[in-house]
């Protein structure tokens, strides 16, 4: 009854506020706090609210461990991983980093794990054929790995940029085009005009490439197995991996470039070549001008005409810049870059340039004697012979007296044995000076 009279005082109230007189507002008040029941209301509404023992039981149930350990989830299967288990509590708590900079360097600095690149010659130990090509480049990893272990690509990079500290290493990461290189000082900055990413290929002969590496060296291999092949026979041979004509062309361009390169610069005598006795041959050829990795598209390459000198007996090469028009000129190259006494062969075509055999061999007859290769060809060996034979397979493409091929053949005469693995020597040797 008491409760009834409280609440209809309280309706009372709300509903008359505006015409009740400030002292029947008052005793509407009065009678509503004289209600003994509304402060236990009260007790019990702060009850429901601060008491949460109850709630705090539920909560220790969630987070205690061994809720965890009595589920039974399927190992290696699910969304998330399985939960590592407990680490042991030692009583103490122990900083994670107790010193600044304790913690190691976060990153792969190396592209080899645990193995140290390989010496130029260990290359030469290697039986290469297109299924290990195949298998090597299918997979980008293993394919990097490979490049560096015989010294084609860098193992480590050096950051350059001048705000960085010495000898700051760089770390490989995964790229969405590959693996590249990224310096984390330079990126840390983050100022603009400074690239923290570079290629693993930067500064090889692979930077300016498009070929997948799979096609690329799969070719090169099938390219110094079988010289003076058509188009048509080297796709043949590529299989599922053949090339438009265009790359093809290219691609040989530019591993006739590296070999040219080569003979330039390593392995070009400084002396005259030859020697009394001795036969030096003589080739006239085309040859790159302003060689340049950069350089891969057969229509912008240039190339001018060079006279080369090849010592068969112990696989010298010298050459001389001009072209020979007549006999006064070879016989300026030949005292340039061939000594005395030597005996100097060439082909009767090449020789119908300076006149008739006779001709030549009275105006070089105080320093050389001249013969044809037919001349001297029953006093070759049969090694000698099937070196000779390769001018033949290489003379069956098309257009052969376009094609600057005389610094190829020298290199096959060299490396008849194993070409692609002395080609990949002499590309480590190249971009290592």
């Amino acid at each position: 009854f008491q409760d009834n009279r409280a609440m209809n005082s309280l309706e009372y109230l709300i509903a008359n506020t505006h015409t009740l007189s400030d002292a029947s507002i008052m005793d509407a008040l009065a009678a509503l706090t004289s209600s003994p029941n509304l402060g236990n209301h009260e007790e019990e509404y702060d009850m429901e609210v601060n008491s949460d023992d109850e709630m705090k039981i539920d909560l220790s149930a969630l987070i205690n461990p061994s809720v965890f350990n009595a589920l039974q989830l399927p190992i290696g299967t699910g969304r998330f991983p399985n939960p590592s288990p407990p680490r042991p509590n030692s009583g103490t708590n122990t900083p994670i980093r107790k010193t600044p900079g304790s913690r190691p360097d976060r990153g792969k600095f190396t592209i080899l794990d645990g193995t140290e690149v390989a010496g130029p010659e260990e290359v030469l130990n290697v039986d290469f054929n297109s299924d290990i090509l195949q298998k090597i480049f299918c997979d980008p990893k293993l394919g990097i790995q490979f490049l560096a272990r015989y010294g084609l690509i860098p193992n480590t990079r050096v950051c350059r940029v001048q705000d960085c500290p010495k000898d700051q290493l760089m770390s490989l990461i995964k790229h969405a085009n590959g693996f590249v290189w990224r310096c984390r000082s330079c990126r840390k900055r983050r100022e603009k005009r400074i690239i923290t990413k570079i290629s693993v290929y930067e500064g090889t002969f692979l930077f300016y490439s498009r070929m997948p590496l799979n096609k690329f060296f799969i070719f090169m291999l099938i390219w110094c197995e079988n010289p003076g092949l058509s188009i048509t026979e080297y796709n043949r041979l590529m299989g599922e991996n053949r090339l438009v004509e265009e790359t093809i062309y290219n691609t040989i361009g530019f591993m006739r470039d590296i070999i040219q390169n080569w003979c330039d610069t390593i392995i070009a005598s400084n002396v005259p070549i030859g020697g009394p006795h001795r036969i030096v041959e003589v080739v006239e050829t085309l040859s790159t001008e302003q060689l340049s990795n950069k350089t891969r598209n057969r229509r912008t390459r240039h190339y001018t005409t060079r006279t080369v000198f090849v010592s068969l007996a112990d696989d010298k090469i010298k050459s001389v810049d001009f072209p020979l028009h007549n006999v006064h000129d070879l016989e300026r190259a030949l005292l340039e870059c061939v000594q005395p006494g030597s005996i100097v062969v060439m082909r009767d075509s090449y020789m119908e340039r300076f006149g008739q055999q006779e001709e030549i061999s009275n105006a070089l007859f105080n320093h050389y004697k001249v013969k044809s290769i037919c001349d001297v060809w029953p006093d070759f060996n049969e090694q000698e012979r099937s070196k000779q034979f390769i001018k033949t397979e290489m003379n069956q493409v098309p257009n052969v007296n376009q094609e600057p091929y005389a610094y190829e053949y020298f290199f096959r005469r060299c490396f008849s044995d194993k070409c692609f693995n002395h080609l990949l020597r002499v590309i480590r040797l190249l971009y290592q000076k």
